[in-house]
């Protein structure tokens, strides 16, 4: 198999993305320097900035995987002399191995590591974590390995958009399969709009919208149909696409500021609010609006194949190849059971520790890149061919 070269631009986008959420996550960790004169004042206002930084960052992610692995599905469909089940199961094979291995490694890790630190004990419902079923139509759980919420939105995602295109396809036998694919990717996103509208009325798992409606399964599947979305018009548009890309990632850009700006100044994603139209408008639209957002990004970094700056673009290759890894291991597995309670009063220690903490990340899920889901994806050719 041809080894796909990887795109630059694409790679910053992912890169952004997980740092944004490790940084939302973490940095409070320095919040103690508060007490020290200037210091003190970048610290506390750099913890402000990072807090929205982490439901964008998921987000940014969701539209990623949805443009690559919509890339991949449509190529699959349209060149496909009849799509059919073997199709599917090899698109899903070579993403589970990309996926599920890391994954559930990561997960027993957890599970084992909260029991033998006391943290928690082996109880039973942490067993729906291995088919991604912790926050179906219910709230994920609160305490245990928080950041597997957007992953389980993925993966049903990776399983369900297929099945949407192929019963149709096999009911109705299309012949303009450009035509079909665009009428089943405007149903598939419509079905999540709307049930997330009638939800802003009478809402499912009450008030609270991080945990009754960001993190549930069945309200935000449609969060990667709009990178799908954007890989079916840069596959059948092209010209056109290439002609505006750099205005849509101005708009991206200009929205994502705005958007940034409504989160952190008038909580519309926390909405913690008295305000009952914003209230219902952040429950109804916030996450139609954020995902096309954006996925207005994605034509113009996927036009960046690369950079003059050598030193810059390995970086944040790096960053971007080891992301899914950065994922797993950064909160639950490091920083909730070895540095969330300490507490250090000395500031040069202080930041030495979270130093420590990033580099321990990072090598870590190189090592785990390295050594467990590279080799693991160099293998699943060998599964996924069709006898």
């Amino acid at each position: 198999m041809i080894k796909k070269e990887r795109i630059f631009g694409l790679d910053l986008l992912r890169a952004i993305a997980i740092l944004s959420v490790v940084f939302s996550h973490t940095f409070e960790f320095l919040l103690p320097l508060k007490s020290i004169p200037f210091v003190g004042f970048l610290v506390e206002n750099f913890f402000k900035f990072t807090q929205p930084l982490g439901a964008l960052g998921v987000e940014l992610f969701f539209v990623l995987s949805g443009f690559l692995i919509g890339t991949i599905l449509i190529k699959t469909f349209v060149e496909s002399p009849q799509f059919s089940v073997s199709d599917i199961r090899v698109f899903l094979i070579r993403r589970w191995f990309r996926t599920l291995p890391n994954y559930w490694l990561i997960l027993t890790v957890d599970i084992l590591l909260y029991a033998l630190l006391s943290i928690g004990s082996v109880e039973s419902y942490k067993f729906l974590f291995y088919i991604f079923a912790q926050n179906l139509w219910y709230p994920h759980p609160p305490f245990f390995f928080g950041e597997a919420w957007s992953l389980a939105v993925e993966e049903w995602f990776y399983l369900l958009l297929p099945f949407s295109i192929y019963i149709p396809y096999l009911v109705f036998k299309p012949v303009n399969k450009q035509r079909f694919l665009f009428k089943i990717l405007v149903a598939f996103i419509t079905v999540f709009v709307l049930l997330r509208f009638f939800n802003a009325f009478h809402p499912i798992n009450g008030p609270d919208q991080d945990a009754g409606i960001r993190k549930v399964v069945f309200l935000r599947l449609d969060a990667l149909a709009y990178g799908v979305m954007i890989a079916y018009f840069v596959y059948f548009k092209r010209p056109v696409i290439n002609r505006i890309r750099k205005q849509l990632f101005a708009i991206g850009i200009i929205g994502t500021i705005c958007i940034y700006y409504l989160i952190s100044n008038e909580g519309l994603a926390v909405c913690n609010t008295d305000n009952p139209t914003l209230k219902f408008f952040s429950d109804a639209f916030l996450y139609l609006i954020l995902p096309i957002n954006f996925s207005l990004l994605l034509p113009y970094a996927n036009s960046i194949a690369s950079i003059s700056n050598a030193s810059f673009k390995n970086v944040i290759q790096f960053v971007s190849r080891i992301s899914y890894s950065i994922y797993l291991v950064h909160y639950s597995l490091v920083y909730i059971p070895f540095f969330y309670q300490m507490k250090i009063e000395n500031p040069l220690l202080l930041f030495f520790v979270y130093i420590s903490y990033w580099t321990i990340v990072l090598l870590l899920s190189f090592l785990l890149y390295r050594y467990f889901e590279n080799p693991l994806m160099k293998k699943r050719d060998k599964y996924a061919i069709q006898k």
